[in-house]
């Protein structure tokens, strides 16, 4: 793919209350690998496109809702590749003149809303014929990115670190990314998934389904999810819900190190991140990671919807 900055660097920076328990914080900045295909989503595309290139294909089909993030990487990737892409959005009442969905056309994604009803079925075989009946050949890249060449390229974080990390912190949707780290986990940190869901216990089984598949082999799935751990505490309500407490702290978060951080995604496991610090017996001299997995992109939609500026005192 097209003029991404790669490796993303990994920034140390301050931060009085997990500085105070002897911890050093890092950042893995994958939000700045590009202005508008960042973070964990460039990782679940690249070898999605690769796979479609080869594939032979020219346009990609892909599911989201109406303020997605993966939609809008999805368009913009597309674009960079000459290639053209369709998004199916989550709800009638989608308002395609949103900043995400707006962005999205612009790149040339063709936008077809369907029924809540209906867009439980998307995981169907029959459904997905019948949109290629509909719409024609395309290259089918699941909700989120979830599939085998998402983790992959989610697994490829591991093998950029510089350092060894005692904890390491990532937003969880749909685990792919929790998937990919822990299967190339060859350092053994403890991998800390915070889900972003209401309900999200299921996701610790989807990282071990993952895990099976790769490695079928039960000594190895046993070591490597022995270093996984699934926070689902933090949510502030349920998906892309938000409460005073997560917007002071992402506040805060800014003023302290200088990095902006999402409300649905990345505020929220900075946030788990913070409490198990204040609350854990932890180790003196831990070096933790937090991984900036982008979703910056939807700060102005959720500005609009919440009535606020995240970030107006920052």
């Amino acid at each position: 793919m097209k003029n991404f900055q790669l490796p993303s660097g990994e920034q140390e920076v301050p931060f009085q209350i997990l500085n105070e328990k002897g911890i050093d914080l890092f950042i893995k900045r994958d939000d700045l690998i590009h202005d508008e295909v960042s973070g964990n989503k460039w990782r679940k595309l690249k070898w999605n496109i690769r796979n479609a290139i080869q594939s032979g294909r020219d346009t990609l089909l892909t599911f989201g809702g109406a303020h997605s993030n993966h939609i809008a990487a999805t368009a913009a990737a597309a674009k960079m590749h000459d290639m053209r892409s369709i998004g199916i959005i989550r709800g009638e009442e989608a308002d395609f003149n949103n900043p995400t969905l707006r962005k999205a056309q612009e790149n040339g994604m063709k936008i077809h809303a369907i029924s809540r009803s209906e867009f439980k079925k998307i995981e169907d075989r029959d459904y997905i014929e019948g949109l290629r009946h509909r719409f024609g050949s395309f290259y089918l890249i699941p909700q989120g990115g979830q599939n085998h060449y998402g983790v992959q390229g989610c697994s490829e974080i591991m093998s950029e670190l510089e350092r060894k990390y005692h904890r390491i912190f990532v937003a969880c949707g749909t685990a792919t990314t929790l998937s990919g780290l822990a299967m190339a986990n060859k350092a053994g940190s403890h991998l800390y998934g915070v889900s972003a869901l209401k309900g999200g216990h299921f996701l610790l089984d989807t990282v071990k389904v993952n895990v099976r598949k790769a490695f079928n082999d039960a000594e190895t799935e046993e070591t490597i999810m022995d270093k996984v751990h699934l926070l689902t505490d933090y949510h502030f309500g349920g998906y892309a819900k938000v409460k005073p407490e997560l917007i002071e702290f992402m506040r805060n978060f800014k003023n302290e190190t200088g990095v902006k951080l999402d409300p649905v995604y990345t505020g929220k496991t900075a946030f788990a991140m913070t409490h198990l610090a204040k609350n854990a017996e932890i180790k003196t001299n831990e070096q933790w990671l937090l991984i900036h997995s982008g979703g910056l992109q939807g700060l102005h939609a959720m500005e609009e919807r919440e009535g606020i500026k995240f970030y107006s005192n920052c």
